[in-house]
């Protein structure tokens, strides 16, 4: 049997990265997926700072040459997994989830089986993509959030959906409910958003670039309030970073109900209604449903656009705020 040979890879520092910590450029970039994974590689010495071993902490200059020699993995394959989906559109180019809350878009670290890839891989044609656990991926919901999303089955059709979400040529609306008003009602918020620098899974927003920060802006707007300032908030995506509507309504002092990382568990002394309260904390999911989804279609050039109502598992929640509409 052929002995299999660890990959060496190479990465150039570009000028607007100039200043990040060495572990915190290797989490951005494509080739390690976590931070412990880039501290791991540097205590190992299989990073090479322009030729030489170096501390995560070493911060980069513009042009810096870095070298990972990065372990060979045995081929990743995707299991079965049998879950009913509600498919709102299908055909021979894309298809649109309604993605329910709990699952897991495609594997990763921490998620391995289980997710909506498992699910679809093995009943649709889907695009190979660029990476074997992302068949037909173009963007991604987190794990509780539910909502619509699109697909691709075809190449073709990946390429022109990515190329529209990278243009903002996409409509993506979303509805959260937050535990207080935002102020003003209604506004646009533009910031940077970059990972936190201690807790690994969180992310802060900056209104300062800084190396390794990424711009995002939501505009939101007040649909509805509640007597205990609970809020309906309609958000709309200009950019789609991880964990962007969660930040930016935090930013403003009105995190999302169930929302755990970013206060939406921890902030309900002002709840003055006891069951309410109660059913604030034994809500296992964040109050954010991706409601309607407006794009382009890759191959007849129509504009195509969805919407998707309230989930069922918030229903009861929401008839106790007076926001659930059909």
């Amino acid at each position: 049997m052929r002995e299999k040979k660890n990959k060496k890879k190479t990465l150039f520092v570009k000028p607007s990265l100039a200043g990040s910590r060495l572990d915190q450029f290797l989490t951005n970039s494509q080739l390690v997926k976590t931070r412990s994974q880039a501290l791991k590689l540097i205590s190992e010495k299989q990073v090479f700072l322009n030729g030489s071993n170096s501390k995560a902490s070493r911060r980069l200059h513009s042009g810096d040459l870095l070298e990972l020699i990065l372990p060979s993995r045995e081929p990743e394959v995707l299991s079965k997994y049998n879950f009913s989906l509600d498919i709102p559109y299908e055909d021979e180019e894309i298809l649109i989830v309604n993605k329910p809350a709990g699952l897991v878009v495609h594997p990763a670290p921490g998620h391995k089986k289980e997710t909506l890839v498992n699910i679809l891989f093995h009943q649709k044609k889907l695009s190979p993509g660029s990476h074997p656990l992302r068949p037909g991926i173009v963007h991604r919901l987190d794990k509780d959030t539910s909502g619509l999303l699109v697909l691709a089955k075809s190449k073709t059709s990946q390429d022109h959906l990515i190329k529209q979400f990278k243009g903002h040529h996409v409509q993506r609306e979303y509805w959260a409910v937050s535990l207080r008003p935002p102020s003003p009602f209604k506004a646009t918020v533009e910031t940077w958003i970059s990972r936190h620098p201690v807790h690994r899974k969180k992310f802060i927003s900056l209104k300062e670039f800084k190396p390794g920060a990424r711009k995002a802006i939501t505009s939101y707007e007040l649909l509805k309030q509640n007597k205990n300032g609970l809020s309906w908030i309609r958000c709309r995506l200009k950019t789609g970073r991880t964990h962007q509507i969660r930040i930016h309504l935090s930013s403003l002092f009105c995190p999302l109900a169930g929302d755990e990382l970013y206060g939406g568990k921890k902030k309900l002394s002002f709840i003055t209604d006891p069951l309410l309260k109660e059913q604030l904390k034994k809500l296992n999911r964040i109050a954010l449903h991706a409601h309607s989804l407006g794009f382009q279609h890759p191959l007849s050039g129509q504009w195509l656009t969805y919407k998707s109502s309230w989930p069922e598992d918030l229903k009861g929640f929401l008839k106790k705020l007076g926001f659930y509409e059909k």
